[in-house]
C-alpha cells in the first residue's frame, strides 16, 4: 500500500455503516430510562426506602465521569473500539447484577458497572468516532446518532413493564442485559474501526493540529467550558427531579404533569435532529451560544410561571430543546476550539463535572423546596447560572488556532525571540 492510499478518505458506504453502527451503539443509553422503572419493583420486594434506592445515583455518576475521562484517553490511544465493546459488557454485567441483587452493596456494585456502561457507549467516544469518519454533514450525523438515546428512552421501559408482567422484574432485568448487549456487541466493533488516514483523513490538513490535554487545561476555554458542562448538569439534574412536582404545585395533576415531562424528554429526538442541521450550517462557538441562550430562556421562564401561567408552553418547548441539543453542539464546540484528533480526551476531562454536579443539582433543589417550602429560590438561582454561563461562553476562542501559530505557546528554554 503507498502513501497515497493510505491516507484515503473513507467512502460514503463507509462512513454510512459507521454512522448507523454509532447509532446503534447509542441505543443503549436507552436503559438509563430503567433507573426510575425498578424503583417500585425493587423497593416493593427488598423493603428499601426510596432514599436507599436514590442512593446508588453516586457510585453510578461517579463511575459515569470517572469512566467518562477513561474513554476519552482510551480513544485518543487505542480507537473507540475497546471503550465501545466494554461499554456494551458492562451493560449485560449491570443489568445481570441488578437482576440478582439482595441488599445495597450488591445494588452499588451493579451501580458502578452501569456507569461504566453509560461511560462507553456514551457522547465521548462516539463523538470521537463520528469526529474521526464524518467530513461534511457531522452535525446532521451527530444529531441522528444521538436520537437514537431517545428513541431507546421511549420504548425501554415499556418493553420492562411487559416484561414484568410476564416473568418478573429479575428475569426481565437478566434478559434485557444480554440482548441489549447481543445486538450492540456487533456494531460496538464495526463502529470503533480506524477511519482510514484517522481524523486528518476525514476532516482535512487542519485537524492535523490539535491540543494534547495537558495543553488544554492550560487554556482558559477548557475552563470555561468545564463551568458551563457543570452548571448544566446542576441546572438539569435538579430541574428533572423537580419537574413533575413542581407542576404539582403550581395545581396541575400528577398523570398531567407526567404526560408533560414525558413530552420534553420525547422530543429531544428532534431537538438532536434539528440541532445537528444548524450544527452544519452555524460556526460551532455561535451554535453552543444560542443553546446556551435558550437554556437561559427556559431557566428564566420557570421562573416566571407561578406570575404568568401562560409561559407554560413556551418554557417547555425551550427547555426540551434546548436540553437535548448540548448533546450535539458540545463535541462540535470541542473539536473546533481544541482540534479533532484529541477531542474525545478532552471531552471526557470536562465531563468530569457531572460528578459532583449531577447530585448537587437534585440535592440543592430538594434541600430549597424543604427549607422554603417552594421552588422558587431554586429556580431563581437556575436563572442566574444560566445567564451566567451564557456570558462565560463569550470568551470561548479556537485555542488550537492559537497554539498552531505559536501565540500561546511560552519560548523554549534558550530560545530568542524577535522584538
Amino acid at each position: 500500500m503507498n502513501g497515497a492510499e493510505s491516507i484515503r478518505s473513507p467512502s460514503a458506504s463507509q462512513r454510512a455503516l459507521v454512522v448507523f453502527a454509532c447509532f446503534v451503539c447509542q441505543l443503549g443509553l436507552g436503559y438509563t430510562y430503567l433507573f426510575s422503572a425498578v424503583l417500585p419493583e425493587a423497593t416493593a420486594e427488598l423493603g428499601w426506602t426510596r432514599a436507599q434506592f436514590s442512593s446508588g445515583r453516586w457510585p453510578y455518576f461517579a463511575m459515569t465521569a470517572l469512566g467518562g475521562l477513561a474513554a476519552g484517553q482510551w480513544t485518543v490511544r487505542f480507537g473507540a473500539r475497546p471503550v465501545l465493546v466494554t461499554g456494551a459488557l458492562c451493560l449485560a454485567a449491570g443489568l445481570a447484577l441488578l437482576s440478582r441483587m439482595q441488599d445495597l452493596a450488591m445494588f452499588w456494585i451493579a451501580q458502578i458497572f452501569y456507569g461504566l456502561f453509560m461511560a462507553g457507549l456514551g457522547d465521548v467516544a462516539i463523538a470521537g468516532v463520528l469526529t474521526s469518519w464524518v467530513r461534511g454533514a457531522r452535525g446532521a450525523a451527530m444529531g441522528f446518532v444521538y436520537a437514537a438515546s431517545n428513541i431507546a428512552g421511549f420504548f425501554v421501559p415499556q418493553v420492562f413493564a411487559a416484561g414484568v408482567s410476564a416473568r418478573g422484574w429479575r428475569a426481565t432485568l437478566l434478559w434485557m442485559g444480554l440482548a441489549g448487549a447481543a445486538v450492540i456487541l456487533p456494531f460496538a466493533w464495526i463502529a470503533g474501526r480506524s477511519a482510514p488516514g484517522g481524523a486528518a483523513a476525514a476532516s482535512g490538513p487542519a485537524s492535523a493540529s490539535a491540543l494534547s490535554l495537558g495543553e488544554a487545561l492550560r487554556t482558559r476555554t477548557f475552563w470555561l467550558l468545564a463551568f458551563t458542562i457543570f452548571g448544566f448538569f446542576f441546572f438539569f439534574l435538579g430541574m428533572n427531579d423537580a419537574f413533575v412536582s413542581f407542576l404539582n404545585d403550581l395545581g396541575m395533576s400528577r398523570e398531567e404533569a407526567a404526560r408533560h415531562y414525558g413530552i420534553a424528554t420525547g422530543a429531544g429526538g428532534v431537538s438532536k435532529l434539528v440541532a445537528g442541521w444548524f450544527g452544519d450550517r452555524l460556526p460551532a462557538k455561535t451554535a453552543l451560544v444560542l443553546d446556551h441562550a435558550l437554556l437561559a430562556l427556559a431557566a428564566l421562564l420557570v421562573f416566571a410561571l407561578p406570575v404568568t401561567p401562560a409561559l407554560f408552553f413556551p418554557f417547555l418547548a425551550a427547555y426540551g430543546f434546548a436540553i437535548a441539543a448540548r448533546d450535539v453542539v458540545y463535541p462540535l464546540a470541542l473539536a473546533h476550539c481544541f482540534g479533532e484528533r484529541t477531542m474525545p480526551a478532552i471531552y471526557g476531562a470536562v465531563m468530569m463535572s457531572l460528578f459532583v454536579a449531577a447530585p448537587l443539582g437534585s440535592m440543592v433543589t430538594s434541600r430549597v423546596r424543604d427549607v422554603t417550602g417552594s421552588y422558587e429560590p431554586a429556580f431563581a438561582g437556575f436563572a442566574v447560572l444560566n445567564v451566567a454561563m451564557l456570558a462565560a461562553l463569550w470568551f470561548v476562542r479556537r485555542e488550537v488556532s492559537d497554539y498552531a501559530s505559536g501565540e500561546n505557546l511560552r519560548p523554549a528554554k534558550g530560545a530568542t525571540t524577535g522584538a
